[in-house]
């Protein structure tokens, strides 16, 4: 039986391990994954890793573009299927079991030979998702700004000067400003990915959330506290769920009612005058001076 070692990766609290054999010495890519190698003392997610050909026959699932690479997403019976190919060859054939806590990752030799990350985006991508809805916590559009130590998670596609989106080209199968949240210590936390660049830097890997916040352009300012029904509602519209599956998608229902019944949600009305001075027109500064609404 050939010698292996055990390498550690951890993001949003998910510990993996990664069987390292013989005969796949890979390095860390130069990118922010490698921040977040750890000792894997207490590995949730098992993964082995096998040097062998991946063939290119058709999985029969969803496909995605990312970046130069094609994601292939199937089911066979419970378990998944994964399949990432460049230029019509596929470069690895990940098989995991429903819960994506136990899996094996077939890697052609000539990935191998370059000594190339095994989980290269969105292999890694898509165990965190699964894994972090599964232990209640949701992946939700938009950006988050330090407070206090605390952040503040404004919901939506994060917008540049101006009020324009950000025309940044996206590698990220759950996008650049995909925010983890998932409650630790009877808390909403927000925890940091490799893949994420909406979150303020001065927020440690792993954040309290204040509140969550929607803001709209209205006449008056105003700040009105959502109850927990129309919060859940708010955060399914802005959650990611890149594929079509029932049993993911019940579980994010849930996780978005848990989270709202203990976490404050807020809609701010941004007002519109043209002539206020710009500070007065930032959210923050709206948030701050807006009467309240709803009894907050």
């Amino acid at each position: 039986m050939a010698r292996t070692r055990l390498r550690g990766l951890e993001i949003g609290g998910i510990q993996l391990g990664i069987e390292v054999p013989e005969t796949f010495e890979w390095e860390w890519p130069e990118s922010p994954v490698s921040e977040f190698q750890c000792l894997p003392r207490e590995p949730e997610v098992h993964i082995g890793l096998r040097v062998d050909t991946p063939g290119n026959h058709d999985l029969g699932g969803e496909r995605y573009s990312v970046g130069a690479w094609t994601f292939e997403v199937a089911r066979h019976g419970r378990d998944w299927i994964l399949g990432l190919s460049k230029g019509g060859c596929r470069a690895q054939l990940a098989h995991f079991d429903r819960e994506f806590q136990t899996g094996e990752i077939i890697v052609a030799p000539e990935m191998a030979a370059k000594r190339t990350y095994p989980l290269r985006g969105p292999i890694d991508e898509w165990i965190v998702l699964h894994r972090t809805v599964a232990r209640g916590g949701l992946f939700l559009t938009g950006s988050a700004m330090a407070l206090d130590g605390k952040a503040i998670i404004q919901l939506g596609e994060p917008e540049s000067v101006g009020g324009r989106r950000s025309g940044k080209a996206s590698t990220s199968l759950l996008g650049r400003s995909s925010l983890l949240l998932r409650e630790e210590r009877e808390q909403l936390r927000l925890f940091r990915t490799p893949w994420t660049d909406s979150i303020d830097p001065r927020l440690s890997f792993e954040s309290r959330v204040a509140e969550l916040q929607r803001t709209q352009e209205f006449e008056l300012a105003f700040r009105d506290q959502l109850d927990p029904a129309d919060a859940a509602d708010l955060l399914v519209t802005h959650a990611v769920v890149p594929l079509c599956d029932d049993a993911l998608l019940d579980r994010v229902l849930l996780n978005a009612q848990r989270i709202a019944q203990g976490t404050r949600v807020v809609d701010l009305g941004a007002a519109t005058a043209t002539d206020a001075p710009m500070a007065w027109q930032s959210t923050q500064m709206q948030s701050a001076f807006a009467p309240p609404r709803g009894g907050l």
